[in-house]
C-alpha cells in the first residue's frame, strides 16, 4: 500500500464525527475572518455575459431533456456559452434578512460558503472570443475574466480529439473557503460540492442539446497549468479539480492530451489579473493541504470502463421545465413533519439517480455506480415506514447483502425501481435525525437517506486519487435528488454533518470496506417568513 493510500485512509478516519467527538475543527466562528464568496481576478478583462432568466414553462422539458437526444444541439456562439453558465454556476437569487443578504447559485453548497471556482477554456467562439482563450468565471457579475489569450495551435492540439463545438469548463477549488467553518472535514465537502457543480454543469448542457463530458486523462499538475493556478501556496491558494468537455449530443470524445508544447507555452504565458485576497487572515489546516496532494492524480490515468447500464423506465410526473427547474432549486431549511410524499414520486427520484447509457447527469464519467442509498423512508403514502435500500450497481448486491445486518429482510416493494428493497419496517425518524448529528431536517423530511460508497476496495484497485471522485459521485446523485424533489413541488437538503461510524453500525456494517459519504432529505418545505427572496441581478443593496 503506497504511503498516499495511507495518508488517505488515515485522513477519512480522522474526519469522522461520532456521539463524544466532531473532527477538528475551529472552536468558534471568526466572523471578522469570514471568506469573501466571490472571487475577482484584478486586472484582468471582464466580459460581461447575457443573463437568460427563463420564461415560466419555457423549454426543453425535463423528462425529454435528460434522456441524451432529447434536444436538438443549439449553435456555439455568445448566448449559448452565456445560458450553459447562467444555469450552472451563476447565482440564481438573494436572500435578506435584517441587515444581512446573502447569494444563492445554481449549484449547492456546504455552508453556502462555495469553494468552487469554474473556468472556460475555448478556442473561437462566435460573439464572444476570436482567438484562444482562458477565462474564469465571475459569478456575481455573471461575466468572464480572461486570464490569457492561446496561439491557435495550441487550441488546436488539445481539441484534436474533440468533436467540431466543444469548449472546455475547467474547476478548482479553494479549500479555506469550506477550514474556516469546518476545519479538516472541509476537504470531504469541497468534493461534494465539485459532485454537485458538476451535475449542474451536464443538466444545464443538457438544456442546449449538449453534453458533458470528464476528462480523466488529464492531470492534477497539468490541469493546474491550464486554469493557472500552477505554484499557488498558501492558505488562499486554488487546486486544481478536474477538466469537463462539454459537446454537442451525437457527438463523442475521442480523447484529449495536453501536448508537452502545448504545456510549454501554458508555462511562458502571462497570465493576467491578480486574485483579490478572500480573508484578512487566512488559516492552514494542515490535514487538507496534505489530501490534496495524497489526492493528486497522475496523468493518463483513467478509471476503469466497466461498461454501460440500461436506464430503467421512468415514472410519469407533470411537465416541467427543466431550465426553470434549475434556476428555482433551493435548499430547504425547515420541512413540514406532517407531510406525506406520493410513492411513485419517491421511486422516480430514486430511478432518475440510476445510471443508464444517455442519461443525464450520470453520463459524465464513464464508471459504473460505486454509490448505493440507504433510505429511511418516513411519510410515503403506500410504503411502509422503513428502512430500504437501493442497489445502483448489481455488480455490488452480493457483496452489500453479505456486509449489511444478516437481520435484514430484503423485500422488493411493489412496482418498486430495479434494486430496491425493504431492510426492515419501523419508525426510524428519531435514528435518522440521531445519525445526521441531531439535525430535525433529516426526521421532518418525507426520507433522508446515506450514500453508501464502496470505499477501501475503490481506493485499493483505483488510487488515492479516487477517493474525491467517490464524493463527486455522491453529489451528483444529490443535485440529481435536489430537481426531483422540485420537479414534484418539494424540496431537498444536502447534509454533510453524520456520524460516520454510527452509520455503519445502524446498518451493520463493520470495517472500511463501505463507508456513507454524505446524507440527503427530501420532504415539504416550510418557507421562513423573516426571510426576504430577491432577484439574482443586480446584487442588492447590503
Amino acid at each position: 500500500m503506497s504511503e498516499e493510500l495511507d495518508q488517505v485512509f488515515a485522513y477519512h478516519q480522522a474526519t469522522k464525527h461520532s456521539f463524544t467527538r466532531m473532527a477538528p475543527g475551529p472552536k468558534t466562528m471568526d466572523w471578522g475572518n469570514e471568506p469573501r464568496p466571490f472571487r475577482r481576478f484584478r486586472g484582468a478583462d471582464l466580459i460581461e455575459l447575457e443573463r437568460p432568466e427563463p420564461r415560466p414553462g419555457e423549454g426543453p422539458e425535463y423528462d425529454q431533456a435528460l434522456e441524451e437526444r432529447g434536444v436538438p444541439p443549439r449553435p456555439l456562439g455568445f448566448d449559448t456559452v452565456s445560458q450553459l453558465l447562467f444555469d450552472s454556476l451563476a447565482i440564481s437569487a438573494w436572500r435578506r434578512a435584517g441587515g444581512a443578504a446573502w447569494a444563492l447559485r445554481t449549484n449547492p453548497s456546504s455552508g453556502n460558503l462555495h469553494p468552487t471556482e469554474g473556468y472556460l477554456i475555448c478556442g473561437p467562439v462566435f460573439g464572444l472570443f476570436d482567438r484562444p482563450a482562458v477565462s474564469h468565471y465571475a459569478p456575481r457579475e455573471h461575466a468572464l475574466e480572461v486570464r490569457c489569450r492561446l496561439s491557435e495551435k495550441a487550441w488546436r492540439d488539445m481539441a484534436s480529439g474533440l468533436p467540431e463545438g466543444t469548449v472546455l469548463v475547467g474547476f478548482s477549488s479553494i479549500p479555506w473557503r469550506e477550514c474556516w467553518k469546518y476545519g479538516e472535514r472541509a476537504f470531504r465537502y469541497l468534493h461534494l460540492n465539485l459532485g454537485h457543480a458538476l451535475a449542474a454543469t451536464s443538466l444545464a448542457s443538457a438544456a442546449l442539446g449538449w453534453r458533458a463530458t470528464l476528462l480523466e486523462e488529464v492531470g492534477t499538475e497539468e490541469l493546474a497549468y491550464l486554469l493557472g493556478v500552477a505554484g499557488e501556496t498558501g492558505a488562499e491558494a486554488e487546486i486544481p479539480d478536474c477538466l469537463v468537455a462539454v459537446h454537442p449530443q451525437g457527438s463523442a470524445v475521442s480523447g484529449f492530451d495536453l501536448s508537452e508544447k502545448v504545456l510549454a507555452e501554458l508555462r511562458g504565458v502571462e497570465w493576467q489579473g491578480k486574485p483579490d485576497r478572500l480573508s484578512p487572515d487566512a488559516v492552514d489546516w494542515p490535514l487538507v493541504a496534505g489530501m490534496a496532494k495524497a489526492t493528486a492524480k497522475p496523468p493518463g490515468e483513467v478509471a476503469e470502463d466497466l461498461g454501460g447500464m440500461k436506464a430503467p423506465p421512468g415514472f410519469a410526473r407533470p411537465p416541467a421545465s427543466l431550465r426553470n427547474l434549475i434556476r428555482n432549486r433551493r435548499s430547504a431549511i425547515v420541512m413540514d413533519p406532517a407531510f406525506s410524499m406520493e410513492r411513485d414520486d419517491l421511486f422516480g427520484a430514486l430511478c432518475r439517480t440510476l445510471p443508464g447509457s444517455g442519461r443525464f447527469p450520470n453520463n459524465l464519467f464513464a464508471w459504473r455506480p460505486q454509490v448505493h442509498l440507504a433510505a429511511f423512508v418516513h411519510r410515503v403514502l403506500g410504503l411502509d415506514r422503513g428502512l430500504y435500500l437501493l442497489v445502483r450497481n448489481p455488480d455490488h448486491e452480493e457483496s452489500l447483502r453479505s456486509s449489511l445486518s444478516r437481520e435484514f429482510d430484503w423485500k422488493t416493494p411493489q412496482e418498486a425501481p430495479p434494486g430496491f428493497y425493504r431492510l426492515a419496517t419501523g419508525d426510524f425518524r428519531e435514528l435518522s435525525r440521531a445519525l445526521s448529528c441531531g439535525q430535525k431536517i433529516a426526521s421532518e423530511g418525507c426520507f433522508s437517506l446515506a450514500m453508501i460508497a464502496r470505499f477501501r476496495p475503490n481506493l485499493e484497485e483505483r488510487g488515492p486519487w479516487f477517493y474525491n471522485r467517490l464524493l463527486w459521485e455522491c453529489g451528483i446523485v444529490g443535485q440529481t435528488l435536489y430537481l426531483e424533489a422540485e420537479a414534484t413541488g418539494l424540496a431537498g437538503c444536502g447534509i454533510g454533518c453524520f456520524f460516520d461510524d454510527a452509520v455503519s453500525s445502524a446498518l451493520g456494517l463493520k470495517g472500511p470496506e463501505y463507508q456513507s459519504l454524505y446524507h440527503f432529505a427530501v420532504g415539504r418545505e416550510i418557507p421562513l417568513q423573516r426571510i426576504e427572496t430577491l432577484p439574482a441581478y443586480p446584487a442588492p443593496d447590503r
